[in-house]
């Protein structure tokens, strides 16, 4: 079914063997898709039989459907479609009583746009998940199984970490010019000891409470996941009230302007603290003065050096006592996928992925982790970029001019939850991790297709801050004029693998409470600059 042309085939030279209530399958499958890919629909009839709630027949049609992209239409309200009790087939299906059968024209001409599409991607998702191979049948009846028991499923993998070990100098310094604030203080520094979050408090509800999240919403029910950015929050009353423990509320409750802001992370959730993951290549002199520049940086749990050579740092290389454990991590291969591997080193939800060439002003990355904790599903940063349309070529790109609207936050800057470091190296399709070994480019447009496709949110950018500016590095690879066409290439290669476009534009960018607000001369702003 395609707007108001209908096929429907009534004789076939080869109609498959079927059951007396039911249509028959015609032709060869590969003949059947070609019909499918041109359809909007595909009418699926339940055998005639009121006994039979499913057929082989019947499940061919349905899947067949669903793996080209077509609405299957199931007409008939006693069958039962695969894992019915798990998976809410009305969000990818139309489900139509046979009495309705007449209607059927005007139902499927009532359709926006927005609901056809969001069946189509939501059918997508239950096919490739649960259907396309014999590997993730296999996987989906034993998850059924255990869902059916309430057992959650096994603990999602982490990459052990193979440390370089490193000499520490000098006690590090606090550049002023880069962590300047003002007067205000931007909050306690907690490093004894570091502070890791908590994991795995929800192992049986997440099973047993949150099945229709855990089965309809991707990655899927396969893996249990230390903690994830849509786990329920407390009321405000529990920061009082001892429901929970933990909280830092700004006051103690009472609120206030800049200086009790700063003594206390507020917010919705307990105290928490974030990691530094940092990427770096054969630039050592760079590193260890972006290192340096994080010397007393308030909840920094600890920071991560994603060590992307082959060839092990120098010998007599001195690395800045900033008070924390900084993790050097050898790496088997030069790949700027290292970058969201889940390192078993990061032991916080709060990612700060941050190139070895960024400077950031302590005020920035407290700002910046102040508005993630409110938005932990989504990438919060600094750098925004946005997709434009080629009207000429009909294909998208990539672009960096200033603009009233954005679609990405560089991940060379930004905050993200660990979760989707998850779903980067193992959920999400290889073909664009292989993409972006090929290109050494385009991994920040894969984290941003990747958590856009998941939440239907755009980033969230923070600060006035378009660009880095680092006087005296060695030439990163964004400078090349090939860069921009890869990326160009990959957005296009990125939209054929997840079938449509995921990101989505956003038209603000956020900054903290006061900033430009004239107050009282006994009250101070949030923070200085932001």
């Amino acid at each position: 079914i395609h707007l108001d042309q209908v096929l429907v085939e009534f004789t076939c030279k080869n109609p498959r063997p079927s059951l007396p209530t039911e249509w028959a399958l015609c032709g060869e499958r590969e003949d059947r898709l070609e019909v499918l890919k041109a359809s909007t629909f595909a009418l699926v009839i339940a055998a005639g039989d009121g006994q039979l709630v499913a057929s082989a027949g019947f499940g061919m049609r349905l899947f067949e459907a669903l793996e080209v992209g077509a609405i299957p239409v199931v007409l008939g309200d006693h069958s039962r479609l695969p894992y019915h009790q798990f998976i809410r087939w009305s969000e990818a299906a139309i489900l139509v009583p046979k009495p309705r059968v007449t209607e059927l024209h005007f139902l499927l001409r009532s359709l926006s746009d927005n609901d056809m599409l969001a069946m189509r991607r939501q059918g997508r998702f239950l096919w490739e998940t649960y259907f396309s191979t014999s590997e993730n049948v296999l996987n989906t009846i034993l998850a059924s199984i255990r869902t059916s028991i309430q057992v959650p499923a096994a603990p999602i993998k982490e990459e052990p970490v193979h440390e370089i070990p490193h000499k520490a100098g000098k006690l590090a310094g606090t550049d002023a010019n880069l962590a300047d604030n003002g007067d205000l203080d931007l909050g306690p520094v907690e490093t004894e000891p570091p502070y890791a979050s908590p994991r795995f408090l929800r192992n049986f509800t997440y099973t047993a409470a949150d099945t229709y999240r855990s089965w309809n919403r991707a990655p899927g029910p396969f893996h249990l996941f230390p903690h994830t950015p849509l786990d329920p929050v407390l009321p405000s009353e529990a920061k009082f009230l001892g429901s929970g423990t933990g909280f830092r509320p700004i006051g103690g409750g009472t609120g206030g302007s800049g200086k009790e802001f700063q003594a206390a992370l507020g917010g919705n959730v307990p105290r928490e603290q974030f990691t530094v993951v940092m990427l770096t290549y054969e630039r050592e002199e760079v590193l260890m003065n972006s290192l340096e520049r994080l010397n007393g940086l308030p909840y920094l749990n600890k920071v991560v050096v994603v060590w992307n050579s082959p060839k092990p740092p120098s010998d007599d290389l001195l690395w800045p006592d900033i008070g924390l454990p900084i993790v050097v991590v050898r790496t088997e291969k030069n790949s700027l996928n290292n970058r969201f591997l889940p390192w078993d080193a990061v032991e916080t939800e709060a990612i700060l992925s941050i190139d070895d060439d960024a400077h950031l002003r302590h005020d920035e990355i407290m700002f910046g982790f102040r508005v993630w904790r409110e938005a932990r599903d989504r990438i919060v940063g600094f750098p925004g970029r946005y997709h434009a349309w080629d009207v000429n070529h009909q294909s998208w790109l990539y672009n960096s001019n200033y603009s009233c609207e954005l679609s990405m936050v560089l991940t060379g800057a930004a905050f993200f939850h660990k979760y989707y470091a998850y779903l980067y190296s193992y959920v999400m399709p290889q073909a664009i991790r292989d993409m972006v070994d090929e290109y050494i480019n385009c991994e920040d447009i894969a984290m941003n297709f990747l958590v856009s496709h998941i939440t239907r949110k755009p980033p969230i950018k923070v600060t006035s801050r378009w660009t880095f500016r680092c006087p005296g590095c060695p030439q990163a690879l964004s400078h090349d004029d090939s860069h921009f066409h890869e990326r160009h290439k990959c957005i296009n290669f990125f939209v054929k693998v997840y079938g449509y476009m995921p990101l989505l534009y956003t038209q603000f960018r956020v900054d903290s409470v006061l900033f430009k607000t004239r107050l009282p001369h006994d009250k101070t702003k949030c923070f200085k600059f932001i």
